[in-house]
C-alpha cells in the first residue's frame, strides 16, 4: 500500500461521445484540461433505501442502495485557442455539453468597410458571430447582428470608425444555443495521477462565467452530472499537453456596451443554466436510460457606475423593454492597439429584470441583472465566442 497521493498532481480528460453513456477513451495529452487547482470534483453517491421492519429489537434492519447520482464540478480559466478562430481546448467539450451550437468561420480580407458594415467578395460569417476587425493598431471586436452573401453588419458602431477597406477580419468559433443537438462526454479523472475515475454519460448542467472584474482573470465553473462513474488504479492515460490554448486574458481594457453604449463598470457575471432530465429506467443497471436538456435560462448581472447624464437602463426596466449586452477581453500584443486571443460574450436581446442603486468604495453603481430571452426561431440568446 502506498500513502501521500498528491492533490496538485490531478489530471482530467475529456471525450465527447458518439452514443451517451458509451465511454470513449482519452486519445492524447490535449484531451486533457488545465482546471484550477481547488475547482475539480467529480462523486458517485447512491440513495440509501432504508428498510424500517418490525423485529424482537430496536436495532435497525440492513440498508440497500437505489439509483447512483454522479455529480461534479470542473473550474477552468476562460481562455482562447493558441489557434486563431479554433476552439479552446479547456473549453471545447464542456460548453459544447451545455449550448449545443458551435461552429467557425475562415479569416477574411473586406474590399469596402465603414463603421458598421463590412464587405467582402464572399464569407461564411453568421449572425451571433463574434468578430475581431484587425485595424492596424486599432483591433476591435463586435458581434454580427446581419449578414448577406457579401457583407456583415454590427449592432453599433466601431470606436475608431471606418476601418481600411481591405481591412482583415480574424477566423472565430462561436458557441449558441441549440440545446437539441447537446453532447455528452466521457471523462478520464486522474485522482494524485495514481487513481482514476472513468466517468460516462456526463453533461454540463449550468456555466458560472465569474472573476470577471477589473484586473483579475476571468473563470468559467461547469457542474456536471452524468450515468457512471468507476474507479481504480493506474495513472495518466497520456501526459497532459496544454500548449494548445492562448494565456487567459486579464480583464483590463475588457470593454461593456449595455444596447450598443459603452459602460463604465468594475465586474461583471454570466450565468447559464440547463434544466436536466434524467429518464429512469427500471431495466437500467444504474436505473438511468439517459439525459435530456429541457429548458435554459441565462443570466448576466453588472456592477456598472451610475451615469448622472441618462436613465437609459431605468427606461428600459420601467418601459420592459429590449437591451442588449456585449463584452471582450484580450491579451495585449506588443504593437498597440493591438490584441489577440479575445474572449467575448454577446446577448442580443434580454430584459433588465433588477436596476437597483449600490455602492462601489463610496460611489454610486447601478446593479444590472439582464435575463436574455430568444426571438423567432430561436437558438440566438446567447453567443460566446472565441477568436
Amino acid at each position: 500500500m502506498t500513502i501521500g497521493v498528491v492533490t496538485n498532481e490531478s489530471s482530467i480528460a475529456l471525450m465527447k461521445e458518439t452514443t451517451e453513456g458509451t465511454v470513449v477513451s482519452t486519445a492524447s495529452g490535449t484531451d486533457y484540461l488545465e482546471v484550477i487547482a481547488g475547482n475539480l470534483e467529480i462523486n458517485k453517491t447512491r440513495e440509501e433505501l432504508a428498510r424500517d421492519t418490525l423485529s424482537n429489537t430496536t436495532e435497525g434492519e440492513a440498508s440497500r442502495v437505489g439509483i447512483p447520482e454522479v455529480s461534479g464540478s470542473i473550474g477552468v480559466e476562460f481562455r482562447a485557442s493558441a489557434t486563431e478562430g479554433a476552439y479552446p481546448q479547456a473549453l471545447e467539450v464542456l460548453t459544447e455539453s451545455l449550448m449545443g451550437g458551435k461552429r467557425t468561420a475562415a479569416t477574411k480580407t473586406a474590399t469596402a468597410a465603414t463603421s458598421t458594415i463590412i464587405t467582402f467578395a464572399s464569407h461564411a460569417f453568421l449572425v451571433g458571430d463574434i468578430v475581431t476587425v484587425k485595424e492596424s493598431g486599432a483591433y476591435e471586436c463586435r458581434p454580427i447582428s446581419a449578414v448577406d452573401a457579401t457583407t456583415i453588419t454590427f449592432p453599433f458602431a466601431l470606436t475608431n470608425g471606418a476601418p481600411s477597406a481591405t481591412v482583415e477580419v480574424a477566423a472565430c468559433s462561436t458557441f449558441y444555443s441549440n440545446t437539441a443537438t447537446s453532447s455528452t462526454f466521457s471523462a478520464e479523472h486522474n485522482v494524485g495521477g495514481e487513481l482514476i475515475q472513468t466517468c460516462g454519460g456526463l453533461r454540463s448542467q449550468s456555466l458560472s462565467l465569474e472573476n470577471w472584474s477589473a484586473g483579475t482573470i476571468p473563470t468559467a465553473t461547469f457542474n456536471i452530472a452524468g450515468l457512471s462513474l468507476e474507479k481504480s488504479d493506474g495513472s495518466a492515460s497520456y501526459a497532459p499537453d496544454f500548449t494548445a490554448d492562448e494565456l487567459p486574458p486579464v480583464a483590463l481594457e475588457a470593454c461593456l456596451w449595455v444596447s450598443g453604449v459603452k459602460t463604465s463598470y468594475t465586474d461583471l457575471s454570466l450565468n447559464i443554466e440547463n434544466e436536466v432530465s434524467f429518464m429512469k429506467d427500471a431495466c437500467s443497471a444504474n436505473g438511468k436510460l439517459g439525459s435530456r436538456v429541457t429548458s435554459q435560462t441565462t443570466t448576466l448581472s453588472a456592477t456598472a457606475y451610475a451615469d448622472d447624464t441618462t436613465l437609459t437602463n431605468w427606461t428600459a426596466f420601467d418601459d420592459n423593454t429590449d437591451v442588449s449586452v456585449f463584452f471582450y477581453a484580450f491579451n495585449p500584443a506588443s504593437t498597440a492597439g493591438e490584441f489577440s486571443g479575445a474572449v467575448a460574450g454577446w446577448l442580443p436581446q434580454g430584459k433588465i429584470t433588477e436596476a437597483p442603486y449600490g455602492d462601489v468604495d463610496g460611489i454610486v453603481s447601478e446593479q444590472l441583472s439582464v435575463k436574455a430571452h430568444r426571438t423567432g426561431s430561436g437558438s440566438n440568446s446567447i453567443f460566446l465566442g472565441f477568436i
